[in-house]
């Protein structure tokens, strides 16, 4: 997802809001089984929604997508883009272009979602500042609140709100509040924890795509 520039909060804004978050227990609890839960499965499918939030001309946008995960892996499909992740190196192909470049993956990106899905679904607790609001529902799932509160105050976005369900510990929804007033939700529609998966499915096979353009910027 490009982060676009349209409102800039001062940065002590988002110092004294994640001043407020404490090392909550019972938040601590709800993510340590939410990550056991989810490096429990061999690999799993997920069906999504990436919502964007303009606030400053309250716009709004929507794009539907699909990944795949096992382990730090990944293939996802998005806005007519195929992104694989072969444990090493980031291959963003279009199609329709034929067309793909070849990155390496940003260790520190605030993209915390189409650069690794897995950091999503697996939250490292240390990396954050968190709090339990309580039970919520949402789409007709129980389900808990967390705020996350990253310790960098260099990251892009100054809270990340994830719902987690109740009952399966799966991710409903994770909303990103930017600094800059372009906020991010992402709603998950269908989940398979028993998705198939070979190693096959997160290598991209350059030799495949006759004609095609490699930009390789490793």
């Amino acid at each position: 997802m490009n982060i676009r520039k349209y409102i800039t909060i001062p940065l002590f804004v988002a110092i004294t809001v994640g001043s407020y978050a404490q090392q909550d227990p019972e938040a601590k609890k709800i993510l340590e089984m939410f990550s056991k839960k989810t490096k429990s499965f061999h690999a799993y499918h997920a069906n999504f929604t990436i919502i964007d939030e303009n606030l400053q001309n309250k716009e709004k946008s929507e794009n539907k997508g699909s990944v795949l995960v096992k382990g730090d892996k990944y293939k996802m499909e998005l806005a007519k883009t195929e992104i694989y992740f072969d444990g090493q190196y980031i291959y963003n192909y279009i199609p329709a272009s034929n067309e793909v470049s070849i990155s390496k993956p940003e260790k520190k990106s605030d993209d915390i979602f189409t650069n690794n899905p897995s950091k999503l679904f697996n939250i490292i607790s240390s990396d954050y500042k968190y709090r339990y609001l309580g039970n919520i529902t949402e789409r007709s799932r129980n389900c808990y609140e967390v705020d996350l509160y990253p310790k960098d105050i260099k990251k892009k976005y100054s809270i990340i709100k994830l719902l987690i369900d109740i009952d399966k510990l799966e991710l409903v929804s994770a909303k990103l509040i930017m600094k800059e007033g372009v906020n991010y939700t992402v709603s998950i529609d269908t989940f398979n924890n028993q998705a198939a998966a070979s190693e096959a499915d997160f290598v991209f096979n350059i030799k495949a795509h006759k004609g095609i353009e490699v930009v390789d910027l490793r």
